[in-house]
């Protein structure tokens, strides 16, 4: 990987968890709509025009189109940013459709590296409880089995 490349992904890593952090402050504070908001147009932002084709897959042609595991990992946390989101200002079906699309995107994220990172790990751990895991395809249930296993 070149050194260009990689100052990009240090970038991109660095202005999520700025963004992350802003959000975490408007939750507190009650402002959902600016949160919300905030995580739409940094989606915008960070993916364009494909935000939206994203948006209409399954997390596996997801992954595919973005190809890396750091822009996947990066659709995952912005999907369960929104998802809680969703979930406080009580639309309780988009909220659950949200964590599971969610824990797919970070097994997906999962799938494209050497091991489970961290934070993989920890969105794991906060989505499983919110998830019907039965309604998982099969190899997204096995693969949660192997990381379980690998702990």
């Amino acid at each position: 990987m070149s050194s260009t490349h990689k100052d990009l992904k240090v970038r991109m890593v660095q202005q999520l968890a700025d963004v992350f952090g802003r959000v975490v402050g408007l939750k507190r504070a009650g402002r959902l709509d600016e949160a919300v908001e905030l995580v739409q147009t940094t989606s915008l932002h960070l993916f364009g025009p494909m935000w939206e084709t994203l948006t209409r897959h399954d997390a596996s042609s997801a992954a595919m189109m973005l190809g890396s595991r750091e822009k996947v990992s990066a659709c995952a946390m912005l999907t369960q940013h929104r998802a809680e989101l969703d979930d406080l200002r009580g639309e309780v079906w988009k909220a659950q459709a949200g964590y599971k699309r969610a824990l797919e995107l970070h097994l997906e994220a999962a799938r494209l590296g050497a091991d489970v990172d961290v934070a993989t790990r920890s969105a794991l751990k906060a989505l499983r409880p919110r998830v019907d895991e039965s309604k998982l395809s099969k190899s997204y249930q096995m693969q949660l089995e192997r990381i379980d296993g690998h702990r």
